[in-house]
């Protein structure tokens, strides 16, 4: 399975923007993306290349956040 994960940036309509590996931001269709797709998702690509929600990966960067959030604020 592929490691990368791909950052939903903001849905317009029938496109989701996606932020890709490299930084890149590229236009995909939301009918390839799951059906719960929401800004802020973090989504990776399964063995048949297909987008999936990887809700593992995205706890941890919530986790990160919040760690940073609490380091600079107090």
């Amino acid at each position: 399975m592929n490691k990368e994960f791909y950052s939903v940036s903001r849905i317009e309509g029938d496109i989701a923007v996606l932020e890709f590996p490299d930084g890149s931001f590229n236009e995909v269709d939301i009918s390839l993306l799951p059906d719960d797709v929401k800004e802020g998702n973090i989504l990776k690509l399964d063995d048949k290349d297909i987008f999936i929600h990887d809700f593992n990966e995205e706890n941890i960067r919530k986790k990160r956040l919040l760690e940073l959030q609490s380091e600079i604020f107090g």
